[in-house]
């Protein structure tokens, strides 16, 4: 029986410094005293990993989260989670083409842009429930159900969002026509987020389709999406379109454009809700402005430098506009940023230009070093509903795996 169980144990120590000059744009709420922190994010993650033969597995996570030096409230979901079993699943090869997984697990598709682990935060985001990876030649099938979880800046004090989400992701490669594609369906039913000023029953349906190239000298991804569904009494109709396009000028080096469209809601009293949700996804501009792509056009020029898996280095121009005057601006987790009262309203467009470089460093597979910097100039849309400063962002993160 020992000879069939094969234990293994590791984990991740990372170290990261933040300094934000006008963070949010110097809107920030009562409660907050500084509006130039500077923090350290500390974050400790040790898992044990259980494989019985080639069929079952148990693994367990735990993580260790903590803020300091900045005297603002902690921000529970991303900043500070002091103890948690961050994961916790059994695993089981049903047979040689499917894997069903159960418990508490992080989950990423495609480019993160609806479902992430959100590794730039110092809290990584988990779910709990049932998931199942079918594995064919030439392509990959996964299904889900889930709940995520509300992570509490406590010890062993998380507990789960209102929310019920689920869905099916289809991955097809064609090594031949340099094709590859995605395709997907997401539901989520939620009481958590909030539009046209209030919260109530979101009942969300997402399909979507992405192609893109692997890795060469010319490289294109492109990706549309729709939603529909009911929140309250309003109708949902909304989509999202995403490009980026590059080319090898020289080796290693690579010129590109990328950027999305977004249309946000176009009527108060249309009877439908034209904003897009873009449920779990990444940050879309980093950690230099805490703004999502809903209702936006962000056109985006960029260099790139990628020598393997060792560097990667992007210097990048992101000038994003409002794609509608009818709607506002929003988070990552689609809480309203801008405006934050109703008779907030402003007819102006531009959100922000954002400049940014960001250096990535893996010299082995232990050691990774990442340096950004950004600076986000306020535009005419801030400054007419808000404080509307430009914003500076510099840090450096250090991770070592074991």
């Amino acid at each position: 029986m020992a000879k069939d169980l094969n234990l293994s144990v590791g984990g991740e120590w990372r170290e990261q410094y933040q300094n934000y000059t006008n963070a949010n744009f110097g809107q920030f709420p009562a409660s907050f005293t500084e509006a130039s922190p500077h923090q350290w994010m500390h974050r400790m993650m040790l898992h044990g990993d259980l494989h019985y033969r080639n069929a079952l597995r148990l693994f367990v996570q735990l993580n260790n989260t903590t803020r300091s030096l900045n005297p603002n409230p902690i921000t529970s979901q991303l900043d500070e989670n002091q103890l948690a079993v961050h994961q916790w699943f059994l695993e089981a090869n049903v047979n040689k083409h499917w894997l069903l997984r159960a418990g508490r697990q992080e989950m990423m598709f495609g480019q993160e842009r609806f479902v992430a682990t959100k590794e730039g935060p110092n809290t990584r985001q988990s779910f709990l429930g049932v998931t199942a990876e079918g594995k064919y030649p030439g392509y990959r099938l996964y299904a889900f159900y889930v709940k995520p979880v509300k992570m509490n800046p406590g010890v062993f004090d998380d507990g789960l969002m209102s929310e019920d989400f689920g869905g099916i992701y289809a991955v097809k490669t064609d090594k031949k026509r340099k094709l590859n594609m995605d395709a997907y369906y997401f539901f989520l039913e939620s009481t958590q987020r909030e539009y046209v000023f209030k919260k109530g029953l979101e009942q969300r349906h997402t399909a979507g389709i992405r192609f893109y190239s692997p890795l060469r000298s010319l490289n294109y991804d492109v990706e549309i999406a729709h939603q529909w569904g009911q929140f309250n009494a309003l109708e949902i109709s909304a989509w999202m379109f995403v490009w980026d396009f590059n080319v090898e000028a020289l080796k290693h080096s690579f010129i590109g454009f990328s950027g999305n469209y977004v249309p946000g809601d176009e009527s108060a009293t249309d009877g439908q809700l034209n904003t897009f949700n873009t449920l779990f996804a990444r940050p879309p501009f980093g950690q230099t402005v805490a703004l999502n792509i809903t209702n936006t056009l962000n056109l985006s020029p960029y260099l790139r430098y990628q020598a393997g898996t060792k560097w990667l280095a992007t210097a990048r121009a992101s000038l994003v506009t409002r794609a509608s005057t009818a709607d506002g601006i929003f988070t990552p987790n689609m809480s309203p940023l801008r405006p934050l009262e109703a008779q907030a309203v402003s007819s102006k467009l531009g959100i922000c230009d954002i400049y940014a470089l960001e250096v990535n460093y893996v010299p082995t597979k232990h050691y990774f070093f990442q340096a950004e910097l950004g600076f986000c100039q306020a535009g005419t849309y801030l400054k007419d509903s808000g404080p509307g400063k430009n914003v500076v962002y510099f840090a450096i993160r250090n991770a070592i795996k074991f």
